[in-house]
């Protein structure tokens, strides 16, 4: 049986308000493993339509555009007017592609440039942002693996299809 002194009272009462006072001043994404939510930003029209242009897709991944949008919202001060006139541009020269479209773009600002490089490298890679510390946004529902789907599967150090351990393995018999 165990008794209740006044030195365990205090110890145990104190140990109790510190737990309540750090788990009120510790913001949610410490307390918890969760990693944030991105901001809840709609992409444009613009967007959407650069994006069907530049995948060749009918309905891009929607989750994948969701993430792109965001950090496009958040790195291009500018972005909506960007988009629309990145839109228009296209829309003028249809025939535009590759070194052509580049070549194009060069004639035009930098963040028109940089945005675009921007949109090809988060669609076809699931990478943005500049080179020191690029954000990884996406991996295997990028355009880059849904585009080849039929015939290759995502890289990975696997030596199975996706999901391979959740089947229990063959038995074989010992020699």
């Amino acid at each position: 049986m165990m008794t209740l002194s006044r030195r365990r009272l205090l110890t145990g009462t104190a140990g109790l308000l510190v737990a309540g006072v750090l788990t009120q001043a510790l913001p949610g994404s410490l307390a918890f493993a969760s990693p944030p939510l991105a901001a809840a930003v709609a992409p444009s029209a613009s967007f959407t339509a650069i994006s069907t242009r530049l995948t060749g897709l009918e309905q891009p991944d929607a989750l994948l555009a969701q993430r792109l949008y965001s950090w496009l919202h958040d790195h291009f001060p500018q972005l909506d007017s960007q988009l629309d006139t990145l839109n228009a541009l296209l829309q003028q020269q249809p025939a535009a592609n590759g070194s052509s479209l580049l070549a194009l773009l060069s004639t035009h600002p930098k963040a028109l440039n940089d945005l675009y490089q921007a949109l090809v490298s988060g669609w076809y890679l699931g990478v943005v942002g500049p080179l020191p510390r690029p954000q990884c946004i996406a991996f295997e529902n990028i355009v880059s693996y849904q585009l080849l789907r039929d015939s290759l599967l995502p890289p990975s150090y696997a030596p199975g299809q996706p999901n391979f351990w959740t089947q229990p393995p063959a038995r074989r018999a010992h020699v």
